[in-house]
């Protein structure tokens, strides 16, 4: 589950879709529509995942 930084509402994976755009990975809160940093955590170079910043 990934939380929103704005309004702290907890989104299951399967219900938003990540994006990509200039400025990185990012899915918009299903809630308030804020835009929610992810980064691809995935080590080996072959894959993507995906997780949420904690900062």
């Amino acid at each position: 589950m990934w939380k929103c930084k704005k309004c702290g509402l907890l989104v299951m994976f399967s219900a938003v879709d990540p994006e990509v755009d200039a400025d990185g990975c990012y899915f918009l809160c299903p809630g308030c529509e804020h835009r929610n940093k992810l980064e691809n955590v995935d080590k080996s170079g072959e894959g993507i995942a995906l997780a949420q910043p904690s900062d």
